[in-house]
């Protein structure tokens, strides 16, 4: 058995997870998305809180999930997974921030996060600053831009079904 603890940080506490509840636009589309990283889901619910009170005025509280996953489980889905932040990665994660479900037919991805630095690259490249979108000189431009080593690893959910893999571990943290 491949057990691995994987974490979700949100603004709302998670009692059934819902793939459709997901934010659009997304690394790798709508879905549920957790990390290995215990310190980057912790920043994105806290970031996710801030942007709550501040951009919109609506007081909330940011808390943190922790899950297992058996990976063996995953067998029986259609899986794609980029283990590094490489030319494929990147195109893969434009054609999903342009479009609101997903770009692609995968139960589950795993993969490099874009970040936020990750994110400003990304916009400066549908702005067309690094040649025309879609042309392999303005990719390779975002790619180079792009952190790679600093992206932390994230498992995507697409599907409810597949999401089921994910096995609670007690009660979430109000961060």
């Amino acid at each position: 058995m491949n057990t691995v603890v994987v974490y979700h940080g949100s603004t709302s506490l998670v009692e059934k997870i819902d793939v459709a509840k997901g934010k659009p636009y997304k690394d790798f589309g709508l879905g549920f998305y957790v990390t290995k990283s215990k310190s980057h889901a912790t920043n994105l619910a806290l970031r996710n809180k801030r942007i709550e009170i501040e951009r919109f005025g609506r007081p909330c509280e940011a808390y943190l999930h922790t899950y297992e996953i058996d990976m063996s489980k995953l067998a029986g889905f259609n899986v794609k997974e980029f283990p590094d932040a490489d030319l494929e990665w990147v195109k893969f994660v434009l054609a999903n921030r342009k479009v609101r479900e997903r770009a692609h037919n995968y139960d589950v991805v795993i993969g490099p996060t874009a970040d936020d630095d990750t994110s400003i690259v990304l916009k400066a490249y549908f702005g067309g600053f690094y040649g025309d979108i879609g042309s392999s000189k303005a990719i390779e431009t975002a790619l180079t831009l792009i952190e790679a080593d600093k992206l932390p690893p994230q498992i995507y959910f697409a599907s409810n079904h597949a999401v089921k893999s994910l096995m609670q571990k007690g009660q979430a943290v109000m961060l």
